[in-house]
């Protein structure tokens, strides 16, 4: 690899991933002094202007493995479901120059991130990003969210790719991630693109993130009871586990069923009303079907909600 830019540039790049404890650590491996009271963006222009060329190059060959594979696996996790922020949307806005814009949601925030690979900028492609580590120019696992979209959509190659180490297990870990683009129903609104991991169960669930889906046949393993207040009122709901979960999008006409474009997930966990509940007389070891919404829920990850059409099969 003959990265083209410079090692201090690069160093930009790298350092806004550690935080502040790290850099300090630095400053101390290197016998600097005088960065004790320093914040973060001073601590990197100081550890940059204190260094020999040589060694920023030692710098780099030492801390570039981890910062990079820490990014890369925080995107799988993104892209996966398993992280507190997941993909709520790929654009592609200028196919000539493969812009493309990716938004991220958590609990209560949204991250917004800009990408552009191309044959014109591959050496040091233009990007941006919302979230503290890219708004520094960081590598952060949003822009590697999207390094993962480029590389999946033909937009290069990594024999190509010159500016940062690429861990020897990359292709391994994203064979498994493919593009998204779900399909528009009559009178619907087209779907935004996305990224989804068909080697594990919340990688498939998160195709369908905020979609309706229809299981058709799984096994009830566990139940528990729960109650929320608010404003005085007391709701009693169920948490209902699931596992050998057989589903696909919910149909607009019975006609459309095809079971050869079902999924098949080991788990899945369900909310369920007190009517509803009561009404079915759900036991563990029942097999069931129903309708229901895929959810990000802060505290229970990914689940069902809005669950309706509740039978045993």
């Amino acid at each position: 690899m003959s990265r083209k830019i410079d090692d201090r540039k690069y160093l930009t790049y790298l350092l806004p991933a550690l935080n502040v404890k790290e850099l300090k650590d630095i400053c101390r491996e290197f016998n600097l002094r005088g960065y004790s009271k320093l914040k973060k963006i001073e601590l990197i222009e100081f550890i940059l202007d204190s260094m020999a060329v040589e060694e920023m190059k030692a710098l780099i060959k030492e801390r570039e493995p981890n910062i990079i594979s820490s990014g890369i696996d925080s995107a799988l996790e993104k892209i996966s479901g398993s992280d507190r922020e997941h993909i709520e949307s790929i654009r592609i806005t200028n196919p000539d120059h493969h812009d493309i814009e990716l938004k991220f949601k958590g609990w209560n925030w949204e991250i917004e991130s800009f990408l552009s690979i191309n044959e014109k900028n591959i050496e040091d492609p233009d990007r941006d990003c919302d979230c503290r580590i890219g708004a520094n120019m960081g590598f952060c696992g949003h822009f590697w969210t999207g390094f993962i979209f480029s590389l999946k959509n033909d937009y290069f190659t990594l024999k190509d790719w010159t500016l940062t180490y690429i861990p020897k297990d990359f292709k391994e870990k994203i064979e498994p991630l493919e593009i998204n683009v779900p399909e528009k129903q009559e009178e619907e609104e087209e779907k935004d693109i996305t990224l989804i991991d068909k080697g594990s169960d919340e990688g498939l669930l998160m195709g369908y993130l905020d979609d309706r889906i229809t299981v058709y046949n799984c096994e009830v393993t566990k139940i528990e009871e729960r109650t929320s207040e608010f404003q005085g009122n007391v709701t009693v709901y169920y948490m209902v586990q699931l596992k050998d979960v057989k589903f696909g999008p919910q149909l607009q006409r019975k006609n459309d069923y095809d079971e050869s474009q079902l999924k098949e997930i080991d788990e899945l966990l369900i909310r369920l009303s007190d009517n509803k509940y009561n009404k079915i007389d759900l036991k563990e070891g029942d097999s069931i079907s129903f309708n229901g919404t895929v959810n990000k829920d802060s505290f229970w990850g990914l689940m069902l909600k809005r669950v309706t059409k509740v039978k045993k099969v």
